[in-house]
Formats: C-alpha cells, structure tokens, sequence
C-alpha cells in the first residue's frame, strides 16, 4: 500500500492487544498517526491479524501501513525474536504455523493459571482470553491479570516471584517455539524480510553469523535499549554481515509522558527504502 508521505520517520516494532499491547489496532494507528510517522508496522507476537484488521483504516488515515510480525523463536534455552515484515498476509503456512503457536501459547497458560491457583492465586483463564482479544495469551496478560485483582504490587513483582524466566515456579511450562532458523525460512518463504529484534536484550551476538547463514537479512540497531555505544557496535555488526539497520519503540503501553511512544526513536525513512531493495533483490 502506498500512502501519503507525512514526514520523516517510522516505527517499525509495536504490539496492540492481539498480543501483549494495551492499545486496540486502530487505537495504535491514530497514535502513529498522531505521531507524525510516515509509515508504521504492529508486529505482534506469533500473530498477523492486526495487518488484515488495520489495512483499509491505515489507508484512509494517511500513513503507510506494513505487514509485520513478532516470531518468538528459542536457541538453548535463550529468547530470540524474529521480526518479519512486507511477507504475504495469506501465504498459508505462515499463517498455519502462527495459528498452532498462539494455540500452544493458550494450552501453556492454563498451565500457568493451574498452577498458580495451587499457591492461591486465582485467576479467571476467560478473562485472560477477553484480555488478548482472541489474539496470544503470553505471560504479560497474566501478570496485568496479578496487579489488577492485587496479588502483587505491580508488573515486575509477577515476573520476578513467579513467570521470570528461570524461575522455579515456570519449570516444564515453556511453550514451543520455532529454532531461529526455522522462523526466519518461515518468513522467506511467505516473502518476508527477517530481522532480528533488540539484541542487546537477546545478548546472542555469537548466534547472529549462523543466522545470517541461514537466510536473516535485517537487525534492530534503534532500540531504547541501546545507548550510543551500542547503536554504534550493532550498525557495525550489520555492516559486517550486509544487514539493513531497522529498529522502533517496541511499543505497548501508552504513557502520559509518551515514553517509548512510536516514533520515539526518530527511526529514519530510509529503512523503509532498505527494507525495500532487500525484499526486491532476494
């Protein structure tokens, strides 16, 4: 789709309530739009509903709207995320394979919500579902679910008493995940350009090679996470290995200040340009 141009900048990694976002997708849109962006992209997490549901509306408010997706993938035992963008929306095993994901991610949240009713700490598993909007159910949910019916003080407290990765209490409840390799040939193969998500916090820099090998054609160098020393280090690993430089806000909350809004980052229009002559020369 090719919008009206309304400046200089775009965001290209944000989550609505299909995934572990607060805001609805049009809510999202508005916000971008009234950001000044001048292209956007919502990658939820193993879900790109949010690309068919907002298309039509992001057209008629004027700012270029992207497929985009969030794939959560695992390498010995570590979190790498996979961002895909611009594959195609009704290529059918994408769209297959997200759909038993997100399925897994349910079956692991009632697990969660099973065992935690076992330390008397009762959640309803329905409106954990009203909370997702039918989208995935991840352990963000859950913990908003904690705080909001007062089990723990606030959102870190959950993560850090029960859902936090190595945590006792999360033993035998990690939900399947696609190998990085696998989810960057899944979005290939849907014509999709792969990009590896905020690596610093993924902190698997030793990985990056292999995924390169296997087909990764992008990395996120604008992250908030990234001081300028960072940035720097990140723009230089993708120099080494030819990967575009992408990057956003990695949005879910809407705060007063705009802390972490999209477009935050200032993230220029020429990685749309980027992304673009990857996807037409792969």
């Amino acid at each position: 789709m090719i919008a009206q141009v309304r400046g200089g900048h775009v965001d290209f990694h944000m989550h609505s309530t299909l995934s572990d976002g607060q805001l609805s997708v049009r809510d999202l849109i508005d916000y971008c739009v009234e950001q000044g962006l001048s292209a956007m992209s919502i990658t939820d997490h193993d879900n790109i509903d949010a690309f068919e549901e907002g298309r039509e509306y992001a057209e008629n408010a004027g700012i270029e709207y992207l497929p985009g997706v969030e794939i959560s993938s695992s390498w010995q035992g570590h979190d790498v995320h996979i961002l895909g963008y611009l594959y195609e929306p009704t290529h059918l095993r994408l769209n297959r394979t997200l759909v038993s994901l997100r399925e897994k991610r349910r079956e692991r949240a009632q697990r969660i919500v099973e065992r935690l009713a076992a330390k008397g700490v009762d959640l309803s598993y329905e409106k954990l579902a009203v909370r997702s909007h039918g989208g995935s159910i991840g352990r963000a949910h859950i913990a908003a679910a904690m705080v909001e019916e007062e089990y723990v003080p606030n959102f870190q407290e959950a993560f850090t008493r029960y859902l936090g990765n190595g945590n006792a209490f999360m033993d035998g409840l990690e939900s399947a995940k696609l190998s990085p390799g696998e989810a960057i040939a899944l979005i290939r193969e849907a014509g999709g350009v792969p990009v590896l998500a905020h690596p610093l916090r993924t902190n698997q820099d030793g990985l990056i090679e292999s995924m390169v090998e296997q087909g990764l054609q992008g990395i996120e160098t604008y992250c908030h996470s990234h001081t300028n020393t960072y940035f720097r280090r990140y723009k230089e690993i993708a120099k080494r290995y030819g990967l575009f430089c992408s990057g956003g806000a990695d949005f879910h909350v809407r705060r007063e200040d705009h802390r972490f809004a999209p477009g935050s980052l200032k993230v220029p229009l020429e990685v749309l340009e980027k992304m673009r002559e990857v996807k037409e020369k792969a």
